[in-house]
C-alpha cells in the first residue's frame, strides 16, 4: 500500500520511479547477499530489502497495466501479463532444473544468477 501511495502521488511517471526503486531494492539486496557472508543481522536487514522490492515492483506492475489498459479490455490485459510471467517463471525453472539434474546444482546456481543480473549488469 505505501507503494502504491507514493505513486499516485508521484503522478503520471509514478509508476516508474516506484518499479525503478524496487528494481534497485533488488539489486542491492541480491548483489549484497552474493558476496558478504552468513552475518544474520546483515542478511535480516536484506530479506527486508527485498521484501520492500517486491512490494514496490508488485504494485508498480498492477498499477501500470490498470492504468495503461483500455476499461474495456482491463481483464485481458491482467490475464495476458500472468501469462507473460508464468512463461517466464516456467522457462527459469525448467532451464535451472535441467542444469541442476544434467550438470550440476553449482551449474544451475551460476547460470540463474547470470540470468537475474543480466538485465542490469550487461553480459558477464
Amino acid at each position: 500500500m505505501p507503494a502504491g501511495r507514493l505513486s499516485d502521488r508521484l503522478g503520471a511517471r509514478g509508476r516508474v520511479l516506484v518499479m525503478a526503486g524496487g528494481v534497485l531494492a533488488f539489486a542491492t539486496a541480491y548483489g549484497l547477499c552474493a558476496v558478504i557472508g552468513a552475518v544474520i543481522t546483515v542478511l535480516a536487514v536484506l530479506f527486508v530489502l527485498a521484501g520492500v522490492g517486491i512490494g514496490a515492483v508488485e504494485t508498480a506492475q498492477h498499477s501500470a497495466v490498470a492504468a495503461l489498459a483500455p476499461a474495456d479490455l482491463r481483464g485481458s490485459a491482467f490475464g495476458m501479463f500472468a501469462t507473460v510471467q508464468s512463461f517466464g517463471n516456467l522457462a527459469a525453472s525448467t532451464i535451472a532444473g535441467t542444469l541442476w539434474t544434467v550438470a550440476s546444482p553449482a551449474a544451475a546456481f551460476a547460470t540463474s544468477r547470470r540470468g537475474c543480473c543480466w538485465p542490469s549488469l550487461g553480459s558477464w
